[in-house]
Formats: C-alpha cells, structure tokens, sequence
C-alpha cells in the first residue's frame, strides 16, 4: 500500500507542475508575448522578431531581408499566417532587398504591424522570394501559436 501512495503522491505532484506551467505559459493582461521566425535559403534570408498583442493583431515588428545571390535579382520578404480556423493568407506588401552577393548587406524594416478584422491570427510564417518569373519562394517554420487566439 505505502507504493501506492508514492505513486499516487508523485502523479499529484506532477499535475500541480504541469497545471503551473499551463499558468505561467499565458501572457499576462496588457503584456505582449513575443516570437521569432526566419526563412534562410541559399538565394537570401528574411528574419523576423515580433509581438502578438491581441487575438487578431501582431506588432512591433522587427524585419530583415537580405539577398545572398549574385545573380541581379532582389530579394523580397512578405508573411504567412494562419487565420483562427487554420486557413492560410499572406500579407500583401512585398519588403525587398536589393543588396545582392554579399551577406554582410541587408534591410530591415522596424516598429511595422499588423492586422485583420473577423478573425483571429493562429500562426505566423515569413517567406523570402528571389524576384524572378519562377521565384522561388520558400516559408521557414511558423511561429508558436498566438496565446490571445
């Protein structure tokens, strides 16, 4: 019987640590959770570092882009994200780089934002473009899932 209690103590006591992180996980009222997501290929990089600040809106929002290839073609930046019932949409503002063969050369776009009305933003993504007739365009991993959605 004592094991029984051993085991019954220690599933109890992992519970209240899981239900802890659980608690601790949820951004605080009025604090901003933050993220970071990138896309690097071997034409160029986009990186982005940002805040969700609500259920439908990202802010704060710290862009790279850089175009590695020596080939005449910019590199441009543009984002993914995934509305509340996980269906895909993308920003519509094209941010470029025109740098070109040199990885020490970039530009980056500060302090921009974010939003839609009717639904919620889930998941955020950037994608980095060659601009070519046949890109390519490739999204890095997406971000953690937004804590207001």
């Amino acid at each position: 019987m004592g094991s029984f209690k051993k085991m019954v103590s220690r599933v109890a006591a992992a519970a209240a640590v899981a239900l802890s992180v659980v608690a601790v996980s949820a951004p605080p009222a009025g604090a901003a959770a933050s993220d970071f997501i990138y896309s690097g290929q071997d034409y160029g990089y986009a990186g982005a570092s940002f805040d969700w600040t609500g259920r439908s809106s990202i802010g704060n929002i710290d862009l790279i882009v850089s175009d590695w290839g020596c080939d005449a073609k910019p590199v441009y930046a543009y984002f993914l994200f995934y509305t509340g019932s996980l269906t895909p949409d993308t920003t519509p503002t094209r941010r470029y780089d025109y740098s070109g063969c040199d990885e020490g050369d970039y530009t980056t776009y500060n302090n921009l934002t974010w939003s839609i009305s009717g639904d919620s933003i889930t998941y955020l993504g950037v994608v980095v473009c060659r601009d070519a007739s046949n890109g390519p365009c490739k999204v890095g991993g997406l971000s953690g899932r937004n804590p207001y959605a």
